[in-house]
């Protein structure tokens, strides 16, 4: 590495404005001053254009497309980035002011690594005021098969710096404008069967949580958490567990989604995912054929007294609860 090399923040956004001046403003006021920022708009209709035109000129590349979705975005940042480094910042986030130079730090000690991530404290929606915030998600050098075993992705995109021979090698997001939630947890599955992570436990971003968050929707959650299962049915599952707990994992990715899409309405859609939750994993297969037959005839509702009743019944077996999740 450089002993000054350039970083490339870019900040994905999606009708933000209320929000993107203050991811911006994190990142001018970094006390490491080699900085690119690159806003990519993904089709906004709220002015964000000539807003960050006027306020900022030409100390922020804004780079406009159509709306595809925040890993699209972020990929055409990375098109147009030349830093060594990239760092990756959601437009309703902000930035620690000794953020990137925290990160170059272990970037210099540690050659070997080409992925930090840090903690980040919640912020309400004025930006600033804290809220409850979890533990730090910290891993260890099997940092590939201990995100696997999750339900999701405990890294924060808004958190994490890359090498950006890295993130090229594996092909950045999925190229899928519906894989619009859980698309980080698949980057980096892919980044950790080849490169080495380092975790920082300090809070060095700024996460806001409000009202109209992606990760706010849950068919879309429950339907990017299964595509990344499934794509990583493509590679390196063998180091972690057994072919018959791969299968319970993606046979429990299809049913969660199942549920979120009888919730819908789509009810036609549910039951072909229960279904084939229960092809895929046949120790739940009566379980799901019934959840399966409900959609034909019954509300999401009825979910309640059939859960209800299972349970009682495995405490009355001793079976314990299901492992869906």
């Amino acid at each position: 590495m450089q002993s000054n090399p350039l970083v490339s923040i870019v900040i994905p956004t999606y009708n933000r404005r209320q929000f993107v001046a203050d991811a911006i403003e994190s990142c001018l006021a970094q006390t490491y001053g080699n900085c690119e920022i690159i806003v990519v708009d993904d089709g906004s209709s709220d002015g964000t254009e000539s807003y960050l035109q006027g306020r900022y000129g030409d100390r922020v590349r804004y780079v406009y497309q159509d709306n595809q979705g925040p890993g699209i975005a972020r990929n055409r940042g990375v098109d147009v980035a030349v830093g060594e480094i990239i760092h990756f910042l959601d437009a309703d986030d902000q930035l620690h002011e000794r953020k990137i130079e925290i990160g170059l730090e272990v970037f210099r000690r540690q050659p070997d690594v080409s992925v930090i991530y840090t903690h980040y404290q919640q912020v309400a929606g004025d930006g600033s005021t804290p809220v409850s915030t979890g533990p730090f998600e910290g891993y260890s050098d099997e940092v590939y098969c201990e995100l696997l075993r999750q339900t999701g992705c405990r890294i924060l995109t808004s958190s994490s710096m890359f090498r950006s021979a890295a993130l090229r090698a594996v092909g950045g997001f999925a190229d899928d404008v519906k894989f619009r939630s859980a698309e980080d947890w698949d980057l980096f599955l892919r980044l950790a069967l080849r490169f080495r992570f380092h975790g920082i436990d300090e809070p060095l971003v700024y996460r806001r949580v409000h009202s109209g968050m992606i990760s706010d929707d849950k068919l879309a959650g429950a339907y990017g958490r299964l595509k990344t299962i499934q794509k990583a049915r493509r590679h390196g599952w063998e180091r972690c567990m057994t072919a018959a707990e791969f299968d319970q994992l993606e046979a429990a990715r299809h049913h969660v989604y199942a549920l979120y899409l009888w919730r819908a309405g789509e009810r036609e859609d549910a039951r072909r995912h229960f279904l084939r939750a229960a092809r895929i994993y046949p120790p739940l297969a009566r379980q799901r054929r019934l959840y399966a037959f409900y959609t034909r005839y019954l509300p999401p509702a009825s979910l309640d007294w059939t859960l209800a009743l299972i349970h009682r019944m495995r405490r009355l077996t001793g079976k314990g609860a299901s492992a869906d999740r």
